[in-house]
């Protein structure tokens, strides 16, 4: 599947805005004398605190492709450095006053555009200070030859990073998606040969060029009035002068459509994809019209003829051959004014050809077949049940960062910032001019658009045989034209299911109740438990939870086929519904329930209004009961057929196999073979699904109900449950002990350095808390001294945790680098954390613990919260008294608690190393 071609939308997104909350927010927009426009977003609901973006429109697509690869990138690296009124840098002078680095401050540059970040702590009182900064970066100055020296190391560094196999795929999909356009040249970042070569002057003239004013917006949002936003855009950018800038209007950005079909192979020996698409790409400038109702009603026909599209294939996926699991529509923006609509059909690793055919097959279908009128009402239903709910939605959305996020990329994109019910009103006016012969037509103009893209891709470097070219593809296009295939299917209607489980009464046979903290308990007479709290926080829902302490690696299981048999029986709906039944009776239910499935856990959640609650109960009695395999079991096997090549040639498996026998002595379990995969069959995976379903389990609620109406529930539905005997499942935890390792099997010319280390510690909620506060501290000061002094990495990561299941605190340190850098680095980080807790002071905290008394207020009022912590709790200690103690955790916040804890976080006894250098 081609991650790079998002699934067609199915319903309508009538405002790029999210629901408000109050009609508090504002939005004002202008421009100052020299061009800059700037945009203002009051939020009253936030005093005192304020964002500020700036968006330069300049990116990769305007590098000249000789003197200048990378540039633009390039150029967002220097304007951190050294400026007349920062002498020491504008990045380092904001650290040293506190701010940080990705949370205070950022960038980001696309083949488009140039994006500054900036978040102060303090809000509007550190509106001037952000101003001043981001003026200096914005205004000409010249850059040092020795910033530039050192911001080469990081940004090398950083292309470094780039060099995995997501990178690697997604810079050939691009290439091939937009085949002939500026963003297909070179990726973002350059290559290693440019960032060591450009000269510095290359980078200063490019800003000048660029850095103009009437070349850019700023947006500042938060506790701020659209006459002190301009007073202060006045003081500090007022001064810069406009600048002439190029055409970039017609095709500068767009690919260069060809003629016909047109194939090409993304293949990647680390990536265990196997599909094959046709896209059509085509012009789409009338639906890029953002001024004019008719661009409004183009965008909408483009909805209608997508869902429709997407509906009718669906429809049809139920015969395809065994070499084809799925085909799926596919439509995505590849330029400005450039769109791909098409289908992708996944496959086996020799089925590209039949997977094609059945596209070319579907294709001719679809274009024979005139949009009906029952298929124009009902998305026109959809559509119109939409714009009712957005009529209600008057105001901009509330909360802070929903509101920047929604409204700077309409702004920054020249789109119109309106409510949803101001969209909403355009909708109707435009779905009154639409008729189903427009749709249809949309249709033909999309799947007969003269280029025609073929993508293949076979796992890791599978040779992919027979594979028609270009001519044979066009042949076999035109035969379909005249051969005599099948009417499309109507979309089916099943009607409802019936639950076919008759349950058992079962009993209670022990009862306890909690009048402080309301919380009952229940033994049932099969031995499984049930803990309900009663809270208002519930708000008349019923959240339910279900664990079992018996997951894949328990003695009577096998590891592999117990997975596949939850994922399976879980996707396939209990007997006597289908899965488009099931989904539309939990839709109408507002009922939701998953479950999933770890080496030594089951766990079910969901959750339900209450007055539905009974459905809940009925239907995970259901599951558990009566489960059933669908007839299209297969595909969930068929992916795991696919990996297998990739074990034996990719060099992601053998890092994996690097990992898993440093960090544990080797795998959990040994892997299927494609024969035993092949050779699976239903009763089997019923088999284990029967063994997995009878693991005694404890449930846990929280409900606004009175515990007397989900104990008839609880009797009904759950108290006479067949169990087996509890089982302890075998263990899989990381060895201690210190080893270091390095393997040359890295594709890349990187190396990629993971250590590991734990110490064992009892978990508490306080311990717990201090411990997060920890990592971001430990990981901003790794960050300094490894990327900022160093100059080895660019970005790393830092994960530590207090591990609830297993009493450890774990930590992890990831990065890549040299490889003659690897060593010292880890150890470099490894001495700094030995000393970190030396260096906490409580400036460093305060903030931190500031944030998290703000995050634990909003914490507070979601029920998984509290359902969350009472699990936790009566896990550790046998009781709620989590519930009672979590209101204070901020008070153990303090520099000489965090400093104790502080050692906890690194062990050099229990510590592994595993470098993976280049291949030899």
């Amino acid at each position: 599947m081609n991650p790079l071609i998002p699934q067609i939308i199915l319903t309508a997104a009538l405002s790029t805005a999210v629901a408000a909350v109050c009609a508090a927010n504002t939005y004002a927009t202008g421009r100052l004398n020299n061009g800059l426009v700037y945009h203002v977003l009051n939020v009253p609901s936030e005093p005192g605190r304020i964002d500020v973006r700036i968006q330069v429109g300049v990116g990769a697509s305007d590098e000249n492709g000789t003197t200048e690869i990378g540039v633009a990138h390039m150029v967002e690296h220097m304007v951190f450095r050294s400026a007349p009124e920062f002498p020491k840098g504008v990045g380092d002078t904001l650290m040293a006053q506190g701010w940080r680095r990705g949370a205070n401050f950022n960038a980001m540059t696309n083949y488009e555009r140039t994006l500054y970040m900036f978040s102060p702590n303090q809000g509007t009182k550190q509106l001037d200070d952000t101003l001043k900064a981001l003026s200096a970066m914005m205004s000409p100055h010249p850059f040092s030859a020795e910033d530039w020296k050192k911001e080469q190391q990081v940004i090398e560094a950083e292309w470094r990073n780039g060099l995995g196999v997501n990178e690697r795929m997604n810079r050939r999909r691009n290439e091939v998606n937009r085949s002939g356009s500026r963003q297909a040249r070179f990726a973002i970042i350059g290559t290693q040969q440019s960032i060591r070569n450009t000269p510095v002057e290359v980078l200063q003239a490019f800003h000048r060029q660029w850095y103009v004013p009437n070349n850019m917006q700023i947006m500042i949002s938060g506790d701020i009035t659209p006459e002190q936003a301009k007073s202060a855009l006045e003081k500090h950018f007022g001064h810069l002068k406009a600048g002439v800038l190029p055409d970039r209007s017609g095709g500068y950005y767009e690919p260069e459509l060809r003629k016909g079909f047109h194939i090409d192979q993304l293949q990647d020996r680390d990536s265990g994809g196997s599909f094959v698409a046709l896209l059509f790409r085509q012009n789409d400038k009338p639906s890029r019209d953002y001024a004019t109702e008719n661009g409004t009603r183009e965008r909408y026909l483009d909805r209608f003829a997508g869902h429709i599209l997407a509906q009718r294939v669906k429809n049809e996926i139920r015969d395809l051959p065994k070499a084809v699991s799925t085909i799926t529509a596919r439509k995505a923006d590849i330029g400005r004014q450039t769109v791909a609509v098409g289908f992708v059909a996944s496959v086996t690793p020799d089925g590209h050809k039949q997977g094609l055919t059945e596209i070319l097959k579907l294709r001719e279908r679809i274009l024979r077949a005139p949009v009906t009128q029952a298929e124009f009402d009902e998305y026109m239903a959809t559509m119109n049940r939409a714009i009712g709910r957005a009529k209600k939605k008057n105001t901009l959305p509330e909360p802070f960062g929903d509101a920047i996020q929604s409204v700077s990329e309409n702004a920054f994109a020249g789109k119109p910032v309106r409510t949803q019910a101001e969209n909403a009103v355009l909708a109707g006016k435009a779905l009154k001019t639409l008729t189903p012969a427009d749709v249809n037509t949309r249709l033909q103009q999309w799947l007969n658009a003269d280029d025609k893209s073929v993508q293949i891709q076979a796992p890791s470097l599978t040779e992919i045989k027979g594979f028609p070219n270009a001519a044979q593809i066009q042949a076999e296009a035109d035969q379909w034209k005249q051969a005599d295939l099948p009417k499309l299917r109507v979309k089916a209607e099943y009607g409802k299911g019936v639950f076919t489980a008759r349950p058992a009464e079962g009993k209670i046979i022990a009862e306890q109740y909690d009048k402080q903290l309301k919380i009952t308990r229940w033994i049932l007479q099969n031995g499984d438990k049930v803990i309900l709290l009663n809270h208002p926080v519930a708000d008349g829902k019923t959240y339910f939870r279900a664990l079992g302490k018996s997951g894949f690696m328990s003695p009577s299981l096998n590891p592999w086929q117990s997975q596949l048999a939850q994922q399976i029986v879980w996707q396939s709906a209990p007997q006597g519904w289908r899965n488009e039944q099931l989904e539309a009776w939990k839709k109408q239910h507002k009922l939701s329930l998953s479950m999933s499935m770890a080496a030594n856990e089951i766990k079910l959640e969901g959750n339900v209004p209450d007055g539905a609650a009974e459905n809940l109960f009925r239907l995970y009695h259901a599951y558990i009961t009566t489960p059933q395999v669908s007839e299209d079991y297969r595909d969930a096997i068929m992916p795991m057929i696919r990996r297998i090549p990739m074990e034996q040639t990719s060099s992601r498996a053998a890092k994996n196999k690097a990992l898993t026998d440093i960090r544990f002595g080797g795998k959990a379990y040994a892997s299927p073979t494609q024969a035993d995969l092949e050779a699976t069959e239903a009763p089997e995976i019923l088999a284990q699904w029967q063994t997995l379903s009878r693991t005694p389990m404890t449930y846990y609620l929280v409900s606004t109900q009175k515990p007397a109406k989900l104990k008839s529930l609880v009797t009904k539905y759950l108290a006479a449950i067949e169990r087996r005997p509890s089982e302890k499942p075998q263990p899989y935890l990381a060895l201690g002990g210190e080893k270091v390792e390095r393997q040359a099997v890295n594709p890349e010319s990187r190396s990629d350095v993971a250590v590991w280390s734990f110490t064992p510690y009892q978990w508490s909620p306080q311990t717990a808390a201090q411990i997060s506060i920890l990592r971001i501290l430990a990981y901003e000061q790794l960050k300094t001294i490894l990327r900022d002094k160093a100059l080895g990495v660019y970005s790393l990561k830092f994960e530590t945790s207090l591990n609830p299941a297993d009493n450890r605190v774990e930590s992890e340190l990831r990065f890549a680098t040299t490889a003659d850098q690897a060593d010292s680095l880890w150890k470099l980080g490894e001495a700094a954390l030995a000393k970190f807790p030396q260096t906490i002071t409580e400036k460093q905290i305060a903030p931190l613990r500031a944030n998290f008394s703000k995050q634990e207020e909003g914490r507070l009022k979601h029920p998984e919260t509290w359902l969350n912590r009472l699990i936790l709790s009566e896990q550790h200690f046998g009781d709620a008294r989590y519930l009672k103690e979590m209101h204070s955790l901020s008070d153990g916040l303090t520099a000489d608690n965090l400093r104790k804890t502080a050692h906890l976080l690194w062990n050099p006894q229990n510590r592994r190393v595993l470098i993976i250098d280049p291949a030899e």
